[in-house]
């Protein structure tokens, strides 16, 4: 019988078990191209058209933070490329105890290097609800501010939206669910004329 190779143990070398690299989900990323590939539809597209490419990410998954880029190429003659870097994020928070006030801030900005244009704007959203004896309707009242500041003219805008939102549930079964949203309000800023605004929506959607 040949002889079997006996192992000891200081042979063998212990080493330390290294911690798994932290990977990086694809979940948490957004792009988008435009005008890189031609249309079939030539009568509804622009002979000279820029093309663009952009990426946004959240580096950080317990933070609704998002920050990106966005390079774009002009049609003209001098085929200028001009990069764009952008951010965003937003809070929300539901008030159980003041009867189910819903409160939200969002805020985004960019900074274009062709035109040393820096863009900001803020907005909120404060959702009310409304006890409406209306069984099948679910009764909200929006009021949303918004704020843009635009360093490149100068200019710091500003207004505020108030709507009626109504939700009702038309159908639901195993596989598919409608839903019938209804919008009415109107729109302020300062030095123009109060806008209204109506919509209805209906989604239909899958229950997978």
């Amino acid at each position: 019988m040949a002889d079997m190779q006996v192992w000891r143990v200081e042979d063998v070398a212990a080493r330390r078990a290294r911690m798994p690299a932290a990977s990086y989900s694809l979940n948490r990323t957004q792009t988008w191209a435009n005008g890189l590939a031609a249309s079939r539809f030539s009568t509804f597209t622009p002979f000279d058209s820029a093309k663009s490419v952009g990426a946004k990410m959240q580096p950080f998954q317990d933070w609704n933070f998002m920050v990106g880029t966005e390079l774009t190429r002009n049609s003209g003659e001098n085929r200028f490329l001009s990069s764009k870097a952008m951010w965003e994020t937003s809070w929300s928070r539901d008030m159980h105890t003041l009867g189910g006030l819903e409160i939200g801030l969002s805020t985004m900005g960019s900074v274009d290097n062709a035109q040393a244009d820096y863009f900001q704007s803020l907005s909120g959203n404060l959702h009310v609800p409304l006890g409406l004896p209306l069984n099948a309707w679910d009764m909200k009242l929006r009021v949303s501010p918004n704020m843009n500041v635009d360093v490149s003219n100068g200019t710091l805008s500003s207004s505020l939206m108030s709507e009626l939102l109504g939700q009702t549930v038309l159908s639901s079964d195993s596989e598919f669910q409608s839903v019938l949203n209804v919008s009415v309000g109107y729109s302020l800023a300062p030095d123009t004329r109060p806008a209204g605004l109506a919509r209805v929506e209906l989604r239909i959607s899958p229950k997978l």
